[in-house]
């Protein structure tokens, strides 16, 4: 949610890289560690699909040989996010811990960040992370009430999670660490009569609260009011000049909203993650984006997503204000 006194140009003046480093690297890599999940959220295509349940063994969780091979190599890289999230919840991978820790390790200045449902974030884990120095932990939460949480956040106790959200704040505060500590929200017809209301909760406690438009992942997830649009849907998408996905084999996904890795450019096993980022087929996807000939690539034909991309209000937008 934006301060009312900002004003968002979510279109630049011109398409492409927005610093030199992001041309030779990802801005942000997301790392998804684990696609089991611990909720059946009804907005999540996981759950509309049971896609993750029928995943098995390293199709669903990430072994150290490729953790570590994206670790080590975004360590050479300190300009770009690595982004600890994925098409799951991912401390339910059971050495999430020590891989998240790893990552901090070898990322030595602590650009990294992790997304989670916050069901499993006891206190004993904030500390180990704010510890290591993380440089963002980001709860997706949708509601204020236990009654709006659980209808959207199926399988999840609100009380439980707002109790992790505030032993985190408090061990952060009362340990003067500089992890900052964010608290998403996705926005839809369960929680929009109460937007304002969530958001004037969560800013008493947490530095910045995050307001997301909700996806169809094409059509899975049916959008029943229409939201407001960031961009046209015939501008690039910002994601392709961003960031990827790299899923739990080490398969690199060209869109990070991609959960049938249907947007497949790579794998880290065989390549390295700069030389996937500029290879010719990503640049290819891009050529054809600057073109105006979206639908020719393959992962972006039929998308209905793309108008809620935003070139600026995004991820970096959020993480570069200033906590509280």
């Amino acid at each position: 949610m934006t301060n009312s006194s900002e004003t968002i140009t979510h279109l630049p003046e011109e398409f492409g890289f927005q610093t030199k480093d992001a041309a030779v690297f990802p801005q942000m890599v997301v790392c998804g560690i684990s696609f089991t999940c611990n909720a059946r959220c009804i907005h999540c295509p996981n759950a509309a699909t049971g896609f993750t349940a029928s995943l098995k063994g390293s199709e669903q969780l990430m072994g150290w040989d490729v953790l570590k091979k994206v670790a080590d190599e975004c360590a050479l890289h300190p300009e770009s996010l690595v982004r600890v999230s994925s098409c799951g919840e991912v401390l339910t991978h059971p050495e999430a811990m020590e891989m998240i820790e790893y990552i901090l390790d070898v990322k030595t200045d602590k650009n990294v960040a992790l997304t989670t449902n916050g069901a499993l974030l006891t206190p004993e884990k904030s500390l180990r992370l704010l510890k290591k120095g993380i440089r963002s932990i980001e709860i997706s939460m949708d509601a204020s009430t236990k009654d709006v949480y659980e209808k959207i956040r199926v399988g999840l106790s609100f009380e439980k999670v707002l109790h992790n959200i505030q032993e985190l704040v408090r061990l952060r505060d009362e340990g003067n660490y500089e992890t900052k500590i964010m608290v998403s929200v996705i926005e839809q017809d369960a929680n929009r009569h109460m937007l304002d209301e969530i958001n004037a909760f969560w800013n008493e406690l947490v530095d910045e609260v995050l307001l997301r438009k909700l996806l169809s992942f094409k059509g899975l997830i049916p959008r029943e009011t229409e939201q407001e649009a960031y961009i046209p849907n015939n501008a690039p998408c910002p994601f392709l000049w961003e960031r990827v996905l790299i899923d739990a084999q080490g398969d690199v996904r060209g869109c990070v909203s991609d959960i049938y890795n249907s947007s497949f450019v790579g794998n880290v096993k065989e390549r390295s993650i700069s030389e996937i980022w500029q290879s010719t087929l990503f640049n290819k996807w891009r050529d054809l984006h600057l073109e105006g000939k979206i639908e020719e690539v393959p992962v972006c034909k039929g998308c209905i997503d793309l108008e809620y991309r935003s070139w600026a209000y995004n991820y970096f937008h959020a993480l570069n204000k200033e906590k509280k």
